[in-house]
């Protein structure tokens, strides 16, 4: 997995891409540590450029929605296409956080 973070007025933002899988578990902590951090008001997870997710992968947005909900964050999930948006919506992901 690779990230970009960028940067909002208010609201942060992280490009994901690559492959998301159980080998990405650590340096997902950092991706989390943005989004907590940066996000005043939230973050927008651009998940364009992700070919690949995991059960692993679709776990560490669990971590996500915890630390956004304790922060009173508004996290979207945005570009979700293909085999990921599938992956996320039959894992119920879509009952988590807005799908884009």
């Amino acid at each position: 997995m690779q990230y970009h973070v960028k940067e909002g007025a208010g609201r942060a933002g992280v490009a994901l891409s690559g492959r998301l899988t159980f080998s990405d578990a650590p340096q997902f902590s950092k991706v989390l540590d943005l989004v907590v951090s940066r996000g005043k008001e939230g973050c927008d997870i651009d998940l364009a450029g992700l070919d690949f997710i995991d059960s692993t992968g679709m776990s560490l947005f669990v971590y996500v929605y915890d630390a956004a909900k304790a922060e009173a964050l508004d996290i979207t999930l945005a570009n979700v296409k293909g085999t990921v948006r599938e992956a996320l919506c039959r894992a119920g992901f879509d009952t988590l956080f807005p799908l884009g």
